[in-house]
Order: structure tokens, then C-alpha cells, then sequence
């Protein structure tokens, strides 16, 4: 597995919309990461699961599971499955699981306090803080639209633009921002853009040896 593999996940994982759908698709991530088939992402906060499509089959004993921590405490757990059960995943695959189980903790960590400390500001403030903003009105709406939870496909049929188009325009939106993602623009209209920075500022991978354990990024 190269740099550039890590590289493109990491920038998968701080890209994806973080309003709906982030852990089955930041799980499906960290699993194509090291190739395998299936995973089950257990979360012990909402006492959830989510899975692969398809599922991992019934009975087969995960190949790796990884906790998932916030802080001190755990989570929830990833667990990863091969094709072949009688395989294991090798050392360079295992350090990658972890980086990518940190990346994971990360990520539904400040997903679930954007849902909540975003949610508790009126539609009036968000209006408020886009009208303070350097956008065109068009650019205005395609924000409001991503704080409303729609992805980018819902943005094109609601907008009239084409998907390519609606990237294009969030492009320019991150330059005029100052932002990096998905998370750190729907954080800035939320007001939790401090939580936003130091959350992007995880992007980094780092070089972890194979006997580290799972702990967070500090």
C-alpha cells in the first residue's frame, strides 16, 4: 500500500458530507483501504450498527477489530472482514486499519457534535451568517441546501445544475470561505468552527508503526 493510497483516503474521509450517511461511508472507506470485502461498525453511543453492502456473512469471525475511542473512552468498534476467513491482514494492512479507525473515531466524534450544536441554530442565524458572506446568490443557495442535509446530487436536481457543476461551485465557495470540506463549511455556517479546525487539522496521516494501538490523534 503506497503513500498516495493513504493520501486519497484521508482526503476521502474529510470530504464526505458530514450531515448525512457519514459512518457507513467513511467505514466503506477505511475497508476498501485494506481490501476487505465487508465490515460491521458498531457504535456504542447509539448502540447502532451500520454494515457493507453486501453484509459480512453470517457467522464469519472478523479478520481485525478495532476500537473506536473519543478520548478516553471507547466508542464503538470497527470490525473488518477478508474474502477469504482464512486470511489475516498483513502488518502494513493492520497499520492502516488503525490509522483509519482513528480517522473514523475522528470524524463520527465531530459529526455527531456538528448534528447537535449545529441543530441548535435557527434557520434566521444561518440565513444571517450566509447574507455575511462573500457568495453570489447562487453560491448562497447551494450552501444553504448542504446545511440542509442534501447531498450533491439532491443540490444539482433542486438547483437545475449539473453535479460537476454544483463541485465547481463548492470549489469557489471553499476558496471565498477559507475552508477546506464539506465538514469544515457546514461547521463555519453551524458555528462550530473552532471544532472544525482542529478536526481538520487530523488530516495528516500518520506514520504508525503496527504495534501502536488505536488511541486518537492528539
Amino acid at each position: 500500500m503506497t503513500e498516495q493510497a493513504i493520501i486519497e483516503a484521508a482526503e476521502g474521509l474529510f470530504h464526505l458530507d458530514p450531515v448525512r450517511g457519514y459512518a457507513q461511508r467513511a467505514a466503506e472507506l477505511v475497508a476498501k483501504l485494506v481490501g476487505a470485502s465487508a465490515f460491521r461498525l458498531e457504535q456504542d453511543s447509539s448502540g447502532e450498527h451500520v454494515e457493507s453492502e453486501p453484509p459480512p456473512p453470517a457467522g464469519q469471525i472478523p479478520s481485525l477489530s478495532l476500537p473506536l475511542r473519543q478520548g478516553r473512552e471507547q466508542s464503538g468498534t470497527l470490525h473488518l472482514f477478508l474474502a477469504d476467513p482464512s486470511q489475516s491482514l498483513d502488518e502494513e494492512q493492520t497499520r492502516l486499519a488503525r490509522w483509519g479507525a482513528r480517522m473514523l473515531s475522528r470524524g463520527l466524534d465531530y459529526a455527531e457534535r456538528l448534528a447537535e450544536e449545529g441543530s441548535r441554530r435557527s434557520g434566521e442565524d444561518v440565513a444571517q451568517t450566509l447574507s455575511r458572506a462573500p457568495l453570489t446568490p447562487r453560491e448562497r443557495d447551494v450552501v444553504a441546501l448542504l446545511v440542509s442535509g442534501a447531498s450533491t446530487r439532491d443540490i444539482a436536481g433542486r438547483t437545475g445544475l449539473t453535479v460537476s457543476t454544483v463541485n465547481t461551485y463548492l470549489k469557489r465557495i471553499f476558496s471565498k470561505l477559507g475552508v477546506h470540506s464539506r465538514v469544515e463549511l457546514v461547521a463555519r455556517m453551524a458555528g462550530t468552527t473552532n471544532g472544525a479546525a482542529a478536526y481538520h487539522g487530523s488530516r495528516t496521516p500518520p506514520r504508525a508503526s503496527a504495534g501502536e494501538d488505536s488511541q486518537p490523534l492528539v
